[in-house]
Formats: structure tokens, C-alpha cells, sequence
């Protein structure tokens, strides 16, 4: 393999993206990030190394932001991160940079790709057209993406000073109070009389966070906030206390079965 790419998803989007890379840059190995949580030390066997996850909170989820300063970079020559967002990348690629220093290396190039938004506690998700629409915009910005990447040119995504001015507020407001709380805030999720007792909920989840008991999830306090539960519940039963997510659509991407979110807690996806 020339290129491992990591990534990290809980609708698909990134996982979307990150086989979209693939095709792209050819011989490429995909491994989920979640799948190496436990690991100390992670080799990368390749010279080229991509990250692919979505944005949280204008900065990065937070099994990225721990697995980056544990990556062996000894051996790697270039190394790109891309965030998929449904709103402003904020701070990800910055912070991105920041980790990639502490793992002895150095982030080369951080790009931003347009997805669509499915953060149900803030904002309903849009319909069809806007999917479609979604996935041609996605697949443009991959081939700009492949280029950049194959011929090996530095490119830093740090948008315009209003935006980047604008980021930095906004997680000093938000964003750092979302890292600090975001394993606990499994506290506010609760489940509807609807519930059928599937399990998709504690299947789904990458990080192995819900337990079933009496047929009815349990969320166990490690949480990393991908909403995977909550969107690949069959029947919507599972909401956010406080907010009016009963009222709202659910998403995942159209590409990405339940089964690819679960296969992150240890195998590696073939990049199809």
C-alpha cells in the first residue's frame, strides 16, 4: 500500500469520503480509527498517511484528537487531514497541525470538504435534493483533493481572518466546553416507548459505549458524540433530552450500511 488512510465516522460521511480518496489515490489501505483506541503506540506502515473524520464543535472528535500524538510518523513523508462538516471547519485543521507536531511530525496539507449537516440536537437534516446535491459537491472536491495529494504540495486550509477569527470564538465558547463534556453528554440521550428492542443502537456504536439491558440501551460514559445510535435507529426512538429531536429527520450517508459504522471497532473495510 502507498497510502493508509484513518478515518473516523458516525453517519458515513467520512467514511464516504475516505473511499472516495481511495479510489482516487489508488493503492490505498482504509482504517478506521476507532479500531486503534486501545493502542499505545500506532505504526504507520506507509510514506503517505491521510486522516478523514468530521468536524465537532469547530475542532476535531476527540478519539482524532487523542490518536494523532500517537501515530509513528519515523517513516512517513507526507501526511494530510480532511474534515468533512455540514457548517464552518472552525479550528480542525489548526488544532489538526497542532497534533501532528506533537506526534514529531508535521501536517503538509488540511482540506475542507462540504457534506451535510446532521447534528439533530441544533438543526433538522435536510431532504433528497440536498443529498444528491451533496455527493456531486463531494466528489468534485475529492478529485481537487487527489491532485493536491498525489503530486505531494503543501496546502493548508486556513480560510479568510473573519473566518478563522470567527472559529477561534466560537470554540472558546463551545467547542472547549463540547471537549470536555462530550464523553458524559451520553446523559442527556433517552428512549422512546417506540423502541423495539432491535440492539442496532449498541451494534452501531464505534466505541462499544451502550449496553442493553432488558432489551433498552444504556450508554456507559465514554461517549465521542457520532449520533450513530440515534440515526441508525430503525424506529427514532432514541432523542436528546432538552431538545426537540423527535421532530426531526434522521440521516446516514446512502452509501454506508449500519454494518460499515460497526465494522470500525476492528476490522478494516475494504476500500470499495
Amino acid at each position: 500500500m502507498e497510502t493508509t488512510l484513518y478515518y473516523f465516522t458516525g453517519t458515513g460521511n467520512s467514511l464516504a469520503c475516505a473511499r472516495a480518496l481511495a479510489r482516487g489515490l489508488g493503492d490505498a489501505d482504509l482504517v478506521p480509527i476507532a479500531s486503534l483506541r486501545h493502542h499505545e503506540r500506532i505504526g504507520v506502515p506507509t510514506r503517505r498517511m491521510g486522516i478523514v473524520c468530521p468536524v465537532y464543535f469547530y475542532s476535531l472528535p476527540l478519539i482524532v484528537r487523542e490518536c494523532i500524538p500517537r501515530l509513528d510518523l519515523s517513516g512517513v513523508k507526507y501526511t494530510f487531514l480532511v474534515v468533512t462538516m455540514g457548517g464552518l471547519p472552525g479550528l480542525a485543521i489548526e488544532h489538526g497541525a497542532e497534533l501532528f507536531r506533537k506526534a514529531g511530525g508535521e501536517l503538509h496539507a488540511g482540506f475542507a470538504v462540504r457534506m451535510f449537516a446532521n447534528y439533530i440536537a441544533a438543526y433538522n437534516v435536510r431532504g433528497e435534493r440536498a443529498i444528491r446535491a451533496m455527493e456531486r459537491r463531494m466528489e468534485r472536491r475529492v478529485a481537487e483533493i487527489v491532485r493536491i495529494v498525489r503530486e505531494g504540495k503543501r496546502h493548508l486550509r486556513r480560510g479568510g481572518p473573519f473566518e478563522r477569527l470567527l472559529g477561534r470564538a466560537m470554540f472558546r465558547w463551545f467547542g472547549r466546553k463540547f471537549v470536555d463534556e462530550a464523553r458524559t453528554r451520553d446523559k442527556r440521550f433517552t428512549v422512546d416507548p417506540s423502541c423495539v428492542h432491535c440492539g442496532t443502537c449498541a451494534y452501531v456504536c464505534p466505541v462499544e459505549n451502550i449496553q442493553l439491558v432488558d432489551g433498552l440501551p444504556q450508554w456507559l460514559g465514554h461517549c465521542e458524540q457520532c449520533y450513530a445510535c440515534i440515526h441508525f435507529c430503525p424506529v427514532a426512538a432514541i432523542q436528546v433530552q432538552g431538545k426537540p429531536t423527535r421532530l426531526r429527520g434522521r440521516y446516514h450517508h446512502p452509501a454506508v450500511s449500519a454494518d460499515d459504522i460497526a465494522l470500525q471497532k476492528a476490522a478494516r473495510p475494504k476500500a470499495t
